[in-house]
């Protein structure tokens, strides 16, 4: 389905979109943090870059970025350059887990879109779909980013679809306890497959995955069979997004492979357990708190490492707090575990 509206949830230190589709379903997910992105090569950002070393057997290069860090450049046929050339590239792909952010040599013109809007104008409709406004703490917003790190997700008919990342592939299985099956069993696992591989092509899209997927189907799975399946997950996968993507049919052990082009970096990534993520959360936590007791004097508690990250984030968390909601909110020491929100003195 194609995308029918934005919604963006803006909070101290980070802004949450998410895009639904006209059904009303999130289908992709974007994280911005402005102080992070300051340090990392963003999808479709144009930056001065040099030659670092040639992949002459990859037919590639590793690039300099600057402040941005390093990337490694495609080289197009006929493209040639020396080491240390510089060159203007466009980001490709963000960096992952192993990997660096991927590069091309940037054409003439203005610059492209980068960032939120890179990511907006590579989904169907999503250039063009309005944008809503969502407060701290948004229950629809904060249950979509929560389903983007969840292990396994309720298919609509019963059963589950559990899906994992590893380093060389996204491994995908289908769990039908709970399913009431229909009809025989090949109408049932021809049903069930149709809906897991819908399913996972909108997972690919909201946890920000690519690279190579495989889809275990439910046996018994015919070349008919087969051939839907794959076209089910082609059509799911491009009603959202117009990323490059490729399926085969199921093999006769009937596991369905999949091929997608790399955009951002995983939102599994970006939302590690750690100091940071402790902060914004708590941040978002306060700033919820303060909306719905808009007298009401209140404290962040912070884990002594979560505010140690803040006190270096260059956020200035305490006096954007104090512009939009006044002086009755403070950040304190808390203890170890997680953020707590607290009634004031």
């Amino acid at each position: 389905m194609p995308i029918a509206k934005l919604l963006r949830e803006q909070t101290i230190g980070e802004t949450r979109w998410v895009a639904l589709d006209d059904r009303g379903e999130a289908a992709a997910l974007y994280l911005e943090r402005a102080h992070e992105d300051a340090r990392r090569a963003v999808i479709g950002e144009r930056l001065g870059a040099h030659i670092r070393k040639l992949d002459a057997g990859a037919g590639g290069a590793f690039v300099s970025l600057g402040a941005k860090g390093e990337g490694y450049l495609r080289l197009k046929p006929g493209e040639t350059f020396a080491e240390g050339a510089a060159l203007t590239v466009e980001v490709a792909a963000e960096a992952r887990r192993g990997k660096l952010a991927r590069v091309r040599t940037a054409h003439e013109g203005g610059a492209p879109a980068s960032g939120v809007a890179a990511w907006r104008a590579s989904l169907t409709g999503g250039a063009a779909a309005g944008v809503e406004a969502r407060a701290a703490g948004d229950a629809e917003v904060g249950a979509a980013f929560d389903e983007a790190l969840s292990a396994a997700v309720t298919l609509r008919g019963g059963g589950r679809l559990q899906a994992e990342r590893t380093e060389a592939l996204v491994a995908a299985d289908i769990d039908t306890a709970g399913r009431n099956a229909r009809g025989g069993k090949a109408a049932a696992a021809l049903a069930i497959n149709l809906e897991a591989a819908g399913a996972l092509a909108r997972q690919i899209l909201l946890r920000g995955w690519g690279g190579l997927a495989v889809l275990d189907c439910v046996a018994p799975v015919d070349t008919a069979a087969g051939g839907r399946i794959r076209a089910a997950f082609l059509e799911a996968f491009r009603e959202i997004s117009g990323r490059q993507v490729k399926a085969l049919a199921p093999s006769p052990f009937g596991l369905m492979e999949i091929s997608a082009d790399w955009q951002v970096t995983p939102l599994a990534e970006r939302r590690v357990d750690g100091p940071q993520t402790a902060a914004l959360d708590g941040l978002r936590q306060l700033e919820a708190a303060a909306r719905a007791q808009r007298m009401g004097r209140l404290s962040l508690a912070l884990p002594p490492a979560a505010l140690a990250w803040l006190a270096q984030s260059g956020l200035d968390a305490q006096a954007q707090l104090a512009q939009t909601y006044g002086a009755r909110l403070e950040i304190v020491r808390g203890q170890a575990g997680a953020a707590e929100v607290k009634p004031g003195s």
